[in-house]
């Protein structure tokens, strides 16, 4: 008869049957390099995409009046090849390249303080124009028209971000 001791020293004990520890960190940083490799691809492509989009709106500003601009940068927005939140946060600096592209004096004179002084304005605006704004914090239509405000608030010089 076989003692029980002998059959546990014959035994070959194993606590772990997988891949190595080496195998899982290589097989772990490629997947961070590819996934790095591509993040930085589509920032590049997206920033390309933007600013394409910058220099033709400022062709195009000549031309318009201020809610031409607006028409213009929302129909940019639409069709904007970037990443989401980079469209989202190129419409103001959109803005800004349509609008110096000539003197807003006219328009900025049709802008009522009273109005403008109170920051729910846009909405309003923005639903009377079909544009309505689903979420107030992602609203490229409310954006659009901050950015038109502050233009003439800095004098055409400028739009705050």
């Amino acid at each position: 008869m076989v003692s029980p001791v002998n059959v546990v020293k014959t035994r070959k004990s194993k606590d772990w049957e997988g891949p190595s520890l080496r195998t899982v960190l290589i097989g772990l940083s490629l997947v961070a390099v590819v996934m790095g490799v591509f993040a930085y691809y589509r920032y590049i492509t997206s920033e390309k995409a933007i600013m394409s989009g910058m220099a033709e709106l400022e062709g195009k500003g000549a031309k318009l009046d201020s809610e031409g601009c607006i028409n213009e940068v929302l129909d940019w927005h639409k069709r904007c090849d970037a990443l989401s939140m980079m469209c989202n946060d190129a419409v103001k600096i959109a803005m800004y390249h349509c609008l110096e592209a000539r003197d807003r004096s006219e328009d900025c004179g049709r802008l009522k303080p009273d109005v403008v002084s109170k920051g729910q304005w846009v909405f309003g605006v923005c639903k009377d124009r079909g544009t309505e704004c689903r979420r107030r914090k992602q609203c490229a239509c409310a954006d659009a028209y901050r950015a038109m405000d502050s233009f003439c608030r800095t004098d055409q010089k400028a739009v705050q971000l």
